[in-house]
């Protein structure tokens, strides 16, 4: 590894620097999507369930106690729905764009790695070829060895800054995808949770017969 390192020279350094900070990055991005992703199915049947047995305080107490991120999304409905400080689609969208930017978090530093990566692999490339010339022009084709250097360095840091933009590439695209079906399971469920409150709404207003008898 020592002599890989010595070949590459400095731009392999920098490529598996930046490496190692994007990895950093991506696995605690794998923990918060990870924990992030739940039964949300279950957690509408738990909502629905609470509010009809217990009221919406209780059903709000539920989703908070849930976790993830389309629960405290449902949780913000229902409390600006029991409050009335706001109307239920904007608490909604106001805590799904919270949830969401602290889940899209760093992510940006993975695809920044993804676009430097190969451009440092270039870099290395042109430094590695400037020195196989300088060589080449001191001591021309009398000790080929000596040209070995340069041309090791360009492939090194060439496939390191490939084999880096690769796999940022791939994780950067795994994680938007999992937040992104998040996203959408968040839209659905708030659909769901917003004809909950209408059905209970209406249910609470008396009919003609009823108002007549009380």
């Amino acid at each position: 590894m020592t002599d890989l390192l010595i070949k590459g020279g400095p731009v392999l350094v920098i490529i598996l620097g930046l490496s190692a900070v994007s990895l950093a990055f991506a696995l605690e991005r794998f923990s918060h999507v990870r924990r992030a992703n739940k039964d949300n199915q279950a957690l509408m049947g738990l909502i629905a369930s609470t509010l009809e047995k217990e009221g919406a305080e209780a059903a709000r107490q539920a989703a908070a106690s849930f976790g993830g991120p389309v629960a405290a999304v449902l949780e913000g409905g229902l409390e600006a729905w029991i409050s009335g400080n706001k109307t239920l689609q904007q608490a909604m969208e106001e805590k799904e764009q919270a949830e969401f930017t602290r889940l899209e978090e760093h992510l940006d530093i993975i695809a920044l790695t993804a676009d430097l990566a190969p451009l440092l692999g270039l870099l290395g490339t042109v430094t590695g070829m400037i020195d196989t010339f300088s060589v080449f022009s001191s001591h021309g084709m009398q000790q080929p060895m000596l040209l070995a250097g340069g041309i090791s360095e360009a492939l090194i840091t060439t496939a390191a800054g490939l084999m880096v933009a690769i796999v940022n590439l791939a994780v950067y695209h795994y994680l938007t995808k999992q937040i992104d079906k998040l996203a959408l399971q968040s839209e659905t469920c708030g659909i769901e949770l917003q004809d909950l409150l209408q059905e209970r709404r209406i249910q609470s207003v008396p009919t003609p017969a009823q108002a007549a008898q009380n």
